[in-house]
Protein backbone atom coordinates (compact mmCIF):
# COMPACT_ATOMS: atom_id res chain seq x y z
CA UNK A 1 0.00 0.00 0.00
CA UNK A 2 1.02 3.39 -0.69
CA UNK A 3 1.51 6.65 1.97
CA UNK A 4 -1.80 6.62 3.90
CA UNK A 5 -2.97 9.84 4.39
CA UNK A 6 -1.74 10.43 7.99
CA UNK A 7 1.66 9.34 6.88
CA UNK A 8 1.26 12.20 4.23
CA UNK A 9 -0.40 14.81 6.46
CA UNK A 10 3.50 14.24 8.47
CA UNK A 11 5.25 14.79 5.02
CA UNK A 12 3.52 17.27 3.89
CA UNK A 13 3.91 19.65 7.27
CA UNK A 14 7.64 18.66 6.85
CA UNK A 15 7.33 20.06 3.18
CA UNK A 16 5.99 23.55 4.12
CA UNK A 17 10.08 24.00 4.30
CA UNK A 18 10.50 24.38 0.47
CA UNK A 19 7.81 27.14 0.53
CA UNK A 20 9.49 29.81 -1.40
CA UNK A 21 12.12 27.87 -3.43
CA UNK A 22 12.14 28.13 -6.95
CA UNK A 23 12.02 24.58 -9.16
CA UNK A 24 15.38 24.55 -11.04
CA UNK A 25 15.14 21.22 -12.81
CA UNK A 26 12.61 18.39 -13.37
CA UNK A 27 13.41 14.85 -14.34
CA UNK A 28 11.03 11.87 -15.45
CA UNK A 29 13.55 8.72 -15.42
CA UNK A 30 10.54 6.11 -15.51
CA UNK A 31 6.85 6.99 -16.28
CA UNK A 32 5.94 6.82 -12.63
CA UNK A 33 8.96 8.93 -10.73
CA UNK A 34 9.11 12.34 -11.30
CA UNK A 35 11.51 14.10 -9.37
CA UNK A 36 11.83 18.34 -9.25
CA UNK A 37 14.75 20.42 -7.70
CA UNK A 38 13.37 22.71 -5.13
CA UNK A 39 16.43 24.88 -4.24
CA UNK A 40 19.01 22.43 -3.03
CA UNK A 41 16.08 19.69 -2.20
CA UNK A 42 15.08 16.75 -4.91
CA UNK A 43 11.64 16.19 -3.86
CA UNK A 44 10.13 12.81 -5.34
CA UNK A 45 6.34 12.12 -6.92
CA UNK A 46 5.46 8.44 -7.52
CA UNK A 47 1.80 8.70 -7.91
CA UNK A 48 0.72 5.14 -8.29
CA UNK A 49 1.34 2.03 -7.55
CA UNK A 50 1.88 -0.11 -4.37
CA UNK A 51 4.65 2.49 -3.18
CA UNK A 52 2.74 5.91 -4.09
CA UNK A 53 4.24 8.50 -2.10
CA UNK A 54 5.91 11.82 -2.11
CA UNK A 55 9.34 12.88 -0.38
CA UNK A 56 12.79 14.12 -0.47
CA UNK A 57 15.81 12.45 -1.80
CA UNK A 58 19.70 12.34 -1.78
CA UNK A 59 20.09 11.87 -5.30
CA UNK A 60 18.16 10.98 -8.67
CA UNK A 61 18.42 8.15 -11.18
CA UNK A 62 20.01 9.24 -14.42
CA UNK A 63 17.60 10.02 -17.07
CA UNK A 64 16.58 7.71 -20.00
CA UNK A 65 17.92 8.49 -23.54
CA UNK A 66 14.41 9.45 -24.55
CA UNK A 67 12.94 11.35 -22.03
CA UNK A 68 9.04 11.30 -21.04
CA UNK A 69 7.30 14.47 -21.84
CA UNK A 70 6.33 15.08 -18.71
CA UNK A 71 9.50 16.77 -17.35
CA UNK A 72 9.34 18.87 -20.19
CA UNK A 73 5.74 20.48 -19.21
CA UNK A 74 7.49 20.91 -15.95
CA UNK A 75 10.15 22.90 -16.64
CA UNK A 76 7.95 24.93 -19.12
CA UNK A 77 5.26 25.82 -16.84
CA UNK A 78 6.23 25.78 -12.74
CA UNK A 79 9.47 28.00 -13.60
CA UNK A 80 8.06 30.25 -10.48
CA UNK A 81 8.77 29.79 -6.71
CA UNK A 82 6.67 27.36 -4.67
CA UNK A 83 4.13 29.29 -2.80
CA UNK A 84 2.65 26.70 -1.05
CA UNK A 85 1.79 23.07 -0.39
CA UNK A 86 -1.97 22.30 0.57
CA UNK A 87 -3.38 18.12 1.77
CA UNK A 88 -6.85 18.26 1.22
CA UNK A 89 -8.50 17.18 4.61
CA UNK A 90 -9.49 13.39 5.07
CA UNK A 91 -7.92 12.42 1.53
CA UNK A 92 -4.46 11.68 0.00
CA UNK A 93 -4.34 15.00 -2.60
CA UNK A 94 -2.19 17.56 -2.45
CA UNK A 95 -1.53 20.84 -4.23
CA UNK A 96 1.52 22.46 -5.02
CA UNK A 97 1.20 26.33 -6.20
CA UNK A 98 3.29 27.40 -8.44
CA UNK A 99 1.42 30.28 -9.25
CA UNK A 100 -0.75 30.52 -12.21
CA UNK A 101 0.20 26.68 -12.76
CA UNK A 102 -0.29 24.00 -9.61
CA UNK A 103 1.03 20.42 -9.52
CA UNK A 104 -1.87 18.48 -8.12
CA UNK A 105 -1.00 15.18 -6.58
CA UNK A 106 -3.25 12.09 -5.71
CA UNK A 107 -2.34 8.83 -4.19
CA UNK A 108 -5.83 7.36 -4.73
CA UNK A 109 -4.95 4.30 -6.41
CA UNK A 110 -6.72 4.07 -9.97
CA UNK A 111 -8.14 7.65 -9.76
CA UNK A 112 -4.31 8.80 -8.51
CA UNK A 113 -1.98 10.80 -10.58
CA UNK A 114 0.15 13.77 -11.32
CA UNK A 115 -0.80 16.84 -13.17
CA UNK A 116 -0.22 20.32 -14.12
CA UNK A 117 -3.53 22.62 -14.18
CA UNK A 118 -4.21 25.96 -14.87
CA UNK A 119 -7.15 26.91 -12.68
CA UNK A 120 -9.17 23.94 -13.84
CA UNK A 121 -7.84 22.90 -17.14
CA UNK A 122 -5.59 20.13 -17.53
CA UNK A 123 -2.22 21.28 -18.91
CA UNK A 124 0.00 17.96 -18.69
CA UNK A 125 -0.35 14.27 -17.46
CA UNK A 126 2.62 11.99 -16.08
CA UNK A 127 1.44 9.42 -18.18
CA UNK A 128 0.71 10.87 -21.62
CA UNK A 129 -1.65 13.15 -23.34
CA UNK A 130 -3.73 15.13 -20.90
CA UNK A 131 -6.90 14.59 -20.11
CA UNK A 132 -10.22 16.62 -20.79
CA UNK A 133 -11.04 15.94 -17.00
CA UNK A 134 -9.58 14.54 -14.22
CA UNK A 135 -10.96 11.01 -12.80
CA UNK A 136 -13.32 10.94 -9.88
CA UNK A 137 -12.35 10.45 -6.79
CA UNK A 138 -13.13 7.29 -4.80
CA UNK A 139 -16.67 8.19 -2.60
CA UNK A 140 -15.84 9.30 0.82
CA UNK A 141 -16.23 6.07 3.52
CA UNK A 142 -19.38 6.26 5.81
CA UNK A 143 -16.75 7.29 8.79
CA UNK A 144 -13.28 9.02 8.58
CA UNK A 145 -10.42 6.82 8.10
CA UNK A 146 -8.62 7.02 11.34
CA UNK A 147 -5.04 5.67 10.00
CA UNK A 148 -2.02 5.54 12.06
CA UNK A 149 1.66 6.02 10.34
CA UNK A 150 3.23 2.70 10.07
CA UNK A 151 6.97 4.38 10.55
CA UNK A 152 8.58 6.77 13.01
CA UNK A 153 11.30 9.29 12.88
CA UNK A 154 14.58 8.36 14.71
CA UNK A 155 15.99 10.86 17.11
CA UNK A 156 16.72 13.83 15.06
CA UNK A 157 14.69 12.63 11.74
CA UNK A 158 12.15 14.68 10.09
CA UNK A 159 8.82 12.17 9.04
CA UNK A 160 10.36 13.69 5.36
CA UNK A 161 13.01 11.51 5.78
CA UNK A 162 11.59 8.67 8.20
CA UNK A 163 9.29 8.15 4.97
CA UNK A 164 11.98 8.07 2.30
CA UNK A 165 13.85 5.56 4.64
CA UNK A 166 10.18 3.58 4.83
CA UNK A 167 9.65 3.29 1.45
CA UNK A 168 12.69 2.62 0.14
CA UNK A 169 12.89 -0.57 2.57
CA UNK A 170 9.77 -1.96 1.33
CA UNK A 171 10.72 -0.94 -2.67
CA UNK A 172 13.96 -2.93 -2.05
CA UNK A 173 12.64 -6.03 -0.60
CA UNK A 174 9.94 -6.26 -3.33
CA UNK A 175 12.42 -5.62 -5.80
CA UNK A 176 14.14 -8.59 -3.99
CA UNK A 177 11.12 -10.84 -3.96
CA UNK A 178 10.39 -10.29 -7.52
CA UNK A 179 13.62 -11.07 -8.53
CA UNK A 180 13.30 -14.54 -6.10
CA UNK A 181 10.48 -15.19 -8.04
CA UNK A 182 12.17 -14.20 -11.67
CA UNK A 183 14.94 -16.11 -11.04
CA UNK A 184 13.09 -19.10 -9.34
CA UNK A 185 11.46 -19.25 -12.61
CA UNK A 186 14.21 -19.05 -14.89
CA UNK A 187 15.93 -21.77 -12.66
CA UNK A 188 12.95 -23.92 -13.41
CA UNK A 189 12.88 -23.54 -17.00
CA UNK A 190 16.56 -24.27 -17.45
CA UNK A 191 16.42 -27.29 -14.95
CA UNK A 192 13.85 -28.82 -17.99
CA UNK A 193 15.90 -27.56 -20.42
CA UNK A 194 19.02 -29.68 -18.90
CA UNK A 195 16.63 -32.76 -18.29
CA UNK A 196 15.59 -32.89 -21.78
CA UNK A 197 19.46 -32.35 -22.96
CA UNK A 198 20.22 -35.20 -20.67
CA UNK A 199 17.83 -37.64 -21.77
CA UNK A 200 19.27 -36.49 -25.97
CA UNK A 201 22.41 -37.26 -24.58
CA UNK A 202 21.49 -40.54 -23.14
CA UNK A 203 20.27 -41.14 -26.40
CA UNK A 204 22.91 -40.16 -28.58
CA UNK A 205 25.00 -42.33 -25.87
CA UNK A 206 22.95 -45.69 -27.16
CA UNK A 207 24.17 -44.90 -30.84
CA UNK A 208 27.66 -44.00 -29.77
CA UNK A 209 27.63 -47.81 -27.95
CA UNK A 210 27.59 -49.14 -31.63
CA UNK A 211 31.22 -48.24 -31.89
CA UNK A 212 32.78 -51.68 -30.47
CA UNK A 213 30.53 -53.20 -33.43
CA UNK A 214 30.90 -51.12 -35.91
CA UNK A 215 34.79 -52.09 -35.34
CA UNK A 216 34.92 -55.62 -35.53
CA UNK A 217 32.63 -55.24 -38.69
CA UNK A 218 35.73 -53.77 -40.25
CA UNK A 219 37.73 -56.10 -38.20
CA UNK A 220 35.72 -58.71 -40.69
CA UNK A 221 36.00 -56.75 -43.73
CA UNK A 222 39.71 -56.57 -43.29
CA UNK A 223 40.28 -60.26 -42.85
CA UNK A 224 38.59 -60.95 -46.11
CA UNK A 225 39.86 -58.05 -47.68
CA UNK A 226 41.84 -59.85 -50.31
CA UNK A 227 38.73 -61.72 -52.04
CA UNK A 228 37.12 -58.09 -52.35
CA UNK A 229 37.03 -55.98 -55.76
CA UNK A 230 35.86 -52.87 -56.82
CA UNK A 231 32.18 -53.02 -57.63
CA UNK A 232 31.37 -54.92 -54.76
CA UNK A 233 28.35 -53.97 -53.17
CA UNK A 234 28.13 -56.48 -50.28
CA UNK A 235 30.48 -58.64 -48.56
CA UNK A 236 29.81 -61.24 -45.89
CA UNK A 237 31.88 -61.93 -43.58
CA UNK A 238 32.48 -64.16 -40.04
CA UNK A 239 33.31 -62.47 -37.19
CA UNK A 240 36.34 -62.69 -35.98
CA UNK A 241 35.73 -62.45 -32.27
CA UNK A 242 32.82 -64.83 -31.51
CA UNK A 243 32.48 -68.44 -33.72
CA UNK A 244 29.67 -69.44 -36.15
CA UNK A 245 28.34 -64.97 -36.41
CA UNK A 246 28.67 -63.81 -39.82
CA UNK A 247 28.56 -59.97 -40.71
CA UNK A 248 26.52 -59.00 -44.07
CA UNK A 249 28.04 -55.38 -44.99
CA UNK A 250 27.06 -53.28 -47.51
CA UNK A 251 30.04 -51.46 -49.61
CA UNK A 252 30.03 -48.46 -51.86
CA UNK A 253 30.80 -50.39 -55.36
CA UNK A 254 32.23 -46.79 -56.87
CA UNK A 255 35.04 -47.47 -54.10
CA UNK A 256 38.12 -49.85 -54.10
CA UNK A 257 38.14 -51.89 -51.26
CA UNK A 258 40.92 -50.15 -49.17
CA UNK A 259 38.61 -47.12 -49.77
CA UNK A 260 35.72 -49.26 -48.00
CA UNK A 261 37.46 -50.91 -45.67
CA UNK A 262 38.81 -46.85 -44.39
CA UNK A 263 34.93 -45.87 -44.13
CA UNK A 264 34.16 -48.46 -42.35
CA UNK A 265 36.89 -48.07 -39.70
CA UNK A 266 36.45 -44.12 -39.96
CA UNK A 267 32.91 -44.79 -38.98
CA UNK A 268 33.86 -47.13 -35.86
CA UNK A 269 36.42 -44.16 -35.10
CA UNK A 270 33.24 -41.29 -35.22
CA UNK A 271 30.91 -43.38 -32.83
CA UNK A 272 34.37 -43.88 -30.24
CA UNK A 273 34.88 -39.91 -30.53
CA UNK A 274 31.16 -39.32 -30.17
CA UNK A 275 30.87 -41.39 -27.09
CA UNK A 276 33.83 -39.59 -25.32
CA UNK A 277 32.13 -36.20 -26.18
CA UNK A 278 28.77 -37.62 -25.13
CA UNK A 279 29.86 -38.87 -21.75
CA UNK A 280 31.73 -35.83 -20.98
CA UNK A 281 28.79 -33.37 -21.83
CA UNK A 282 26.34 -35.60 -19.79
CA UNK A 283 28.87 -34.81 -16.95
CA UNK A 284 28.78 -31.71 -17.23
CA UNK A 285 25.17 -31.63 -17.68
CA UNK A 286 24.34 -33.42 -14.29
CA UNK A 287 26.38 -31.44 -12.60
CA UNK A 288 24.30 -28.01 -14.01
CA UNK A 289 21.47 -30.24 -12.84
CA UNK A 290 22.63 -30.67 -9.41
CA UNK A 291 23.90 -27.21 -9.09
CA UNK A 292 20.00 -25.69 -10.00
CA UNK A 293 18.34 -27.98 -7.95
CA UNK A 294 20.48 -26.98 -4.95
CA UNK A 295 19.73 -22.79 -5.86
CA UNK A 296 16.44 -23.93 -6.14
CA UNK A 297 16.30 -24.92 -2.55
CA UNK A 298 17.69 -21.51 -1.38
CA UNK A 299 16.12 -19.07 -3.89
CA UNK A 300 12.85 -18.29 -1.55
CA UNK A 301 14.83 -17.08 1.25
CA UNK A 302 18.27 -15.72 -1.03
CA UNK A 303 19.58 -12.03 -0.01
CA UNK A 304 20.75 -9.99 -2.31
CA UNK A 305 24.50 -11.24 -2.30
CA UNK A 306 23.27 -15.00 -2.95
CA UNK A 307 21.19 -13.58 -5.74
CA UNK A 308 23.74 -12.56 -7.23
CA UNK A 309 25.53 -15.97 -7.59
CA UNK A 310 22.23 -18.05 -8.00
CA UNK A 311 21.79 -15.75 -11.03
CA UNK A 312 24.75 -16.88 -13.26
CA UNK A 313 22.72 -20.69 -13.48
CA UNK A 314 20.27 -18.72 -14.72
CA UNK A 315 20.91 -15.01 -16.00
CA UNK A 316 17.97 -13.28 -17.79
CA UNK A 317 17.40 -13.74 -21.45
CA UNK A 318 18.93 -11.67 -23.64
CA UNK A 319 16.95 -9.17 -25.20
CA UNK A 320 18.70 -9.72 -28.74
CA UNK A 321 16.28 -10.34 -31.86
CA UNK A 322 13.87 -13.16 -31.29
CA UNK A 323 14.18 -16.56 -33.48
CA UNK A 324 11.61 -16.32 -36.34
CA UNK A 325 11.28 -19.20 -38.69
CA UNK A 326 10.34 -16.61 -41.51
CA UNK A 327 14.26 -15.49 -40.97
CA UNK A 328 15.95 -16.32 -44.66
CA UNK A 329 18.62 -17.85 -42.28
CA UNK A 330 18.36 -21.20 -40.22
CA UNK A 331 19.31 -20.79 -36.27
CA UNK A 332 21.20 -23.29 -34.20
CA UNK A 333 21.46 -23.29 -30.99
CA UNK A 334 24.90 -24.71 -28.71
CA UNK A 335 24.65 -26.13 -25.10
CA UNK A 336 25.43 -23.01 -23.59
CA UNK A 337 23.00 -20.20 -25.19
CA UNK A 338 25.09 -20.07 -28.29
CA UNK A 339 23.90 -18.90 -31.42
CA UNK A 340 25.06 -19.88 -35.06
CA UNK A 341 23.23 -18.86 -38.31
CA UNK A 342 23.31 -20.27 -41.43
CA UNK A 343 22.00 -18.29 -44.74
CA UNK A 344 19.14 -20.43 -46.28
CA UNK A 345 20.24 -19.21 -49.93
CA UNK A 346 21.45 -16.78 -51.92
CA UNK A 347 19.26 -14.31 -50.77
CA UNK A 348 19.10 -15.35 -47.09
CA UNK A 349 23.56 -15.16 -47.56
CA UNK A 350 23.57 -11.51 -48.80
CA UNK A 351 20.75 -10.34 -45.92
CA UNK A 352 22.96 -12.37 -43.59
CA UNK A 353 26.02 -10.78 -44.35
CA UNK A 354 25.34 -7.75 -45.41
CA UNK A 355 22.27 -6.77 -43.00
CA UNK A 356 22.06 -8.97 -40.10
CA UNK A 357 26.15 -9.16 -38.98
CA UNK A 358 27.44 -6.82 -36.82
CA UNK A 359 31.35 -5.92 -37.19
CA UNK A 360 32.23 -7.92 -33.97
CA UNK A 361 30.58 -10.96 -35.64
CA UNK A 362 32.45 -14.00 -36.90
CA UNK A 363 31.22 -14.74 -40.85
CA UNK A 364 32.24 -18.19 -41.82
CA UNK A 365 32.44 -20.25 -45.27
CA UNK A 366 33.70 -23.59 -46.84
CA UNK A 367 36.85 -22.15 -48.66
CA UNK A 368 36.51 -22.17 -52.46
CA UNK A 369 33.21 -24.82 -53.02
CA UNK A 370 29.74 -23.68 -52.84
CA UNK A 371 28.08 -23.42 -49.75
CA UNK A 372 26.23 -21.26 -47.17
CA UNK A 373 26.99 -18.12 -45.50
CA UNK A 374 27.58 -19.16 -41.52
CA UNK A 375 27.31 -15.91 -38.79
CA UNK A 376 28.48 -16.18 -35.05
CA UNK A 377 26.83 -13.57 -33.64
CA UNK A 378 28.64 -11.86 -30.49
CA UNK A 379 28.97 -8.86 -28.44
CA UNK A 380 30.49 -5.56 -29.15
CA UNK A 381 34.14 -6.49 -28.11
CA UNK A 382 33.63 -10.22 -27.53
CA UNK A 383 35.49 -13.00 -29.34
CA UNK A 384 34.66 -16.54 -29.99
CA UNK A 385 36.48 -19.28 -28.27
CA UNK A 386 37.80 -22.33 -29.81
CA UNK A 387 34.77 -24.36 -28.83
CA UNK A 388 32.22 -22.10 -30.47
CA UNK A 389 34.53 -21.75 -33.59
CA UNK A 390 34.72 -25.44 -34.23
CA UNK A 391 31.34 -26.38 -33.83
CA UNK A 392 29.67 -23.34 -36.17
CA UNK A 393 32.91 -25.14 -38.55
CA UNK A 394 30.45 -28.15 -38.03
CA UNK A 395 27.58 -26.62 -38.82
CA UNK A 396 29.46 -24.74 -42.20
CA UNK A 397 30.91 -28.33 -43.30
CA UNK A 398 27.10 -29.83 -42.80
CA UNK A 399 25.54 -27.08 -44.34
CA UNK A 400 27.84 -27.15 -47.29
CA UNK A 401 27.14 -31.03 -47.69
CA UNK A 402 30.23 -31.93 -46.52
CA UNK A 403 30.35 -36.03 -46.40
CA UNK A 404 31.41 -37.37 -43.11
CA UNK A 405 35.13 -37.64 -42.21
CA UNK A 406 36.06 -35.44 -45.10
CA UNK A 407 38.55 -32.79 -44.29
CA UNK A 408 37.91 -29.23 -46.04
CA UNK A 409 38.89 -25.47 -44.96
CA UNK A 410 36.38 -23.21 -43.30
CA UNK A 411 37.55 -19.66 -44.07
CA UNK A 412 36.45 -17.17 -41.07
CA UNK A 413 36.86 -13.46 -40.28
CA UNK A 414 35.25 -10.72 -38.22
CA UNK A 415 32.11 -9.94 -40.23
CA UNK A 416 33.29 -6.31 -41.06
CA UNK A 417 36.23 -7.71 -43.24
CA UNK A 418 33.81 -9.18 -45.91
CA UNK A 419 33.44 -7.16 -49.06
CA UNK A 420 30.39 -7.14 -51.68
CA UNK A 421 31.54 -7.59 -55.26
CA UNK A 422 29.52 -5.43 -58.03
CA UNK A 423 28.06 -7.71 -60.40
CA UNK A 424 28.27 -10.94 -58.25
CA UNK A 425 25.32 -12.55 -58.62
CA UNK A 426 26.58 -16.18 -57.16
CA UNK A 427 26.86 -15.16 -53.83
CA UNK A 428 31.07 -14.63 -54.03
CA UNK A 429 32.32 -11.76 -51.21
CA UNK A 430 35.86 -10.19 -51.32
CA UNK A 431 37.13 -11.94 -47.70
CA UNK A 432 39.69 -9.60 -46.07
CA UNK A 433 42.21 -11.07 -43.35
CA UNK A 434 41.06 -14.36 -43.63
CA UNK A 435 41.80 -17.21 -41.34
CA UNK A 436 41.43 -20.76 -42.09
CA UNK A 437 40.51 -23.75 -39.47
CA UNK A 438 41.45 -27.28 -41.06
CA UNK A 439 37.92 -29.92 -40.15
CA UNK A 440 37.09 -33.21 -41.17
CA UNK A 441 33.56 -33.55 -40.87
CA UNK A 442 32.35 -35.11 -37.52
CA UNK A 443 29.02 -35.35 -36.25
CA UNK A 444 30.00 -35.99 -32.97
CA UNK A 445 31.74 -32.47 -32.29
CA UNK A 446 28.09 -30.93 -32.47
CA UNK A 447 26.79 -33.03 -29.17
CA UNK A 448 24.24 -30.35 -27.32
CA UNK A 449 23.99 -28.51 -30.31
CA UNK A 450 20.31 -28.46 -32.79
CA UNK A 451 18.45 -26.38 -35.38
CA UNK A 452 15.79 -24.03 -33.82
CA UNK A 453 12.94 -25.97 -35.95
CA UNK A 454 14.06 -29.28 -34.70
CA UNK A 455 13.14 -30.61 -31.26
CA UNK A 456 15.88 -33.01 -31.80
CA UNK A 457 19.74 -32.50 -30.67
CA UNK A 458 21.56 -32.83 -33.95
CA UNK A 459 19.42 -35.62 -34.74
CA UNK A 460 20.25 -35.97 -38.89
CA UNK A 461 24.11 -35.52 -37.89
CA UNK A 462 23.87 -38.12 -35.34
CA UNK A 463 21.85 -40.45 -37.66
CA UNK A 464 24.36 -39.94 -40.55
CA UNK A 465 26.89 -40.85 -38.03
CA UNK A 466 25.68 -44.31 -37.51
CA UNK A 467 24.38 -44.59 -40.82
CA UNK A 468 25.68 -47.78 -42.96
CA UNK A 469 26.57 -45.19 -45.61
CA UNK A 470 28.23 -42.90 -44.24
CA UNK A 471 31.01 -41.35 -45.52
Amino acid sequence: MGMNEAELERVVGDLQELVGEPMTGAWQHRRDRIVLRLGPALLLFVPRGPFARVHTIGQKSRNPANPFSFQGACRAHLRTPLRGVTKQPHDRVVDFDFGEHRLHLRLTGRSGGLWILRGEEIVAAYDGPAPTALPPLPPPPDAPRHSEPRFEPAAGESWDRAAARFFNRKEAEHRRQERRRLLGRRLRTRLQREGRLLQALGEDLEKAEGAPEARRRADAVAAVMHTLSRGQSQVVADDLEEPGKTHTISLDPRRSPGENLERLYGRARRLERMGDRVLEHMEQVEQRIGAIEAALAVVDDADDATLGRLEELAPPERRGRPISHDDPWHTWLGPHDQRVLVGRNAKGNRRLTFQRARGDDVWMHVRSRPGAHVLVPLAKGRTADLDLLLAAAQITLLHAGVAVGVKADVQYTKARNIRSIKGADDGKVMVLDERVLHVERDPGALVGWRRADQDVFDADALAAASSPRAG
